[in-house]
């Protein structure tokens, strides 16, 4: 099917149909995964939101390959309960990290570093449940 434009009168001129795209010179990988079932909510958000933030930003290629951003969320069981009360669909994820890189060979470098498989990797068996559900992973 061909795009046609519609007819709409643009608020913002930076999104004209002639403006051309909004291009964002990044990357972003998105990881949802899931908390470990026999893990409290609180003890889950301590742990990610201290130690596993501490042990990715310290990593040497961190700062090597410019991570251009790190970010955290997660969904406290009031959240996804306001989700699920407004009729919207819950992805069924406890958490999200964000890591922003300028090019895809920064990420791979990071994440194919010996730091990374001997911190990170280890790290999530004491919060994450990504040997049972996996680790999703979006990108763009």
């Amino acid at each position: 099917m061909v795009h046609e434009k519609v007819n709409h009168t643009f608020s913002n001129d930076r999104f004209n149909w002639d403006a051309g795209e909004n291009y964002q010179p990044c990357i972003k990988l998105s990881f949802f995964f899931k908390k470990l079932p026999n893990v409290d909510d609180d003890h889950f958000q301590m742990h990610y939101n201290h130690v596993h933030a501490d042990l990715t930003v310290a990593a040497k290629l961190f700062n090597v390959v410019k991570i251009q951003r790190y970010v955290q969320t997660y969904q406290t069981p009031e959240i996804k309960a306001r989700i699920r009360k407004a009729g919207m669909e819950l992805l069924d994820y406890d958490a999200c990290s964000q890591i922003w890189v300028r090019e895809w060979e920064d990420w791979e470098r990071f994440s194919t570093s010996p730091e990374y498989a001997a911190a990170l990797l280890p790290d999530a068996d004491h919060f994450m449940d990504y040997k049972n559900s996996g680790i999703k992973v979006f990108a763009g």
